[in-house]
């Protein structure tokens, strides 16, 4: 579902309307001079079990599927075969805006679940498209229902009248509605993270402000997230940590919004506020940006080339490479 779409959601017993919202407009690109402290994830050998593709296993490991395919030399049509020994590197930057909640990270179509000042796991997302993006900011989840109705709003059945397709008033649970199976409201005007009936969408930039979720996903984190659980919405496309031993890692997505942003700027600056310019492999620091391909590499001076060190031991989390 997405914020332009401003559906009705029925729950049992209970009407709830969220309101339409316009477009939010594009900020500036905040500030940010802080640094985070956990890298999780690392690398691991994968074998491939029957029936797996190469998109949903990268959404599972939270890589790309094409530096996927690159790395393992995958050749189109990119199918995978039961046994195949894949390489894959889930190295990333915990973003941990909160001790409890979700922290959702719009750059790299992520989001964090943190329960009790402990990194749980995390989730691939689809998010807002750039004309229509979605919302950053302090949330909390307001509402939650399992099988929901989609009543279609005016504008949507005008859309639908002008491609020529049936129009719908009402679209009813089942394998049809674009919300899936479940549904979690944020306090955010029209904005939620909910299931979907094209799991493909999942990992780009397609919706209208509305998050989707691989229907298994939402299916495991939906029971374990109560109404007022904190939602924290970022825009974070370059991520630095100082982990443990003072292991320095860079982590940079693409700046899909645009935002205004000087990424060789941005992480020269916050290396000079935090004293670590002379600590940094500045060339690697410059092919990371360059490449923007979501994983968090080390760039300490003198460390290992990026992808041989395990990130996971310089972390804080409890969690095995390989365990999301």
């Amino acid at each position: 579902m997405d914020r332009k779409l401003a559906p009705l959601i029925l729950l049992p017993g209970l009407l709830l309307t969220l309101a339409a919202a316009a477009a939010a407009p594009k900020a500036s690109c905040p500030e940010w001079s802080s640094l985070y402290h956990q890298v999780a994830g690392g690398e691991e050998q994968y074998q491939v079990n029957r029936g797996e593709n190469l998109t949903t296993l990268a959404l599972r490991k939270g890589v790309k599927w094409q530096w996927l395919a690159a790395r393992n030399d995958i050749k189109k049509p990119f199918r995978l075969k039961p046994g195949m020994i894949l390489k894959i590197n889930t190295s990333h930057i915990v973003p941990a805006e909160l001790d409890n909640g979700l922290v959702i990270n719009l750059p790299e179509l992520m989001l964090y679940y943190f329960r009790d000042g402990v990194y749980q796991h995390r989730y691939s997302l689809a998010v807002g498209k750039r004309t229509w993006p979605t919302p950053t900011g302090d949330y909390a989840i307001q509402n939650k229902t399992r099988n929901p109705t989609w009543v279609v709003p005016p504008s949507i059945q005008e859309e639908m009248a002008e491609q020529g397709r049936e129009v719908l008033e009402k679209v009813p649970p089942g394998p049809k509605n674009p919300l899936g199976a479940y549904w979690l409201g944020t306090s955010a005007p029209g904005v939620g993270l909910h299931a979907t009936n094209i799991p493909w969408s999942v990992g780009h930039f397609v919706s209208h402000g509305c998050m989707r979720m691989l229907p298994d996903d939402i299916a495991e984190l939906y029971p374990q997230v109560a109404i007022g659980t904190p939602v924290k919405i970022i825009y974070r496309p370059i991520k630095m940590a100082l982990a443990r031993q003072g292991r320095i890692y860079l982590e940079v997505h693409a700046n899909i919004y645009r935002h205004a942003l000087d990424p060789q700027g941005w992480v020269e600056e916050v290396a000079r506020i935090h004293g670590l310019r002379d600590r940094i492999d500045w060339d690697r620091v410059t092919s990371i940006l360059k490449a923007k391909d979501g994983i968090a590499y080390e760039v300490t001076r003198g460390a290992e080339a990026p992808g041989t060190r395990t990130a996971q031991s310089q972390g804080t989390s409890q969690k095995k490479p390989g365990s999301e």
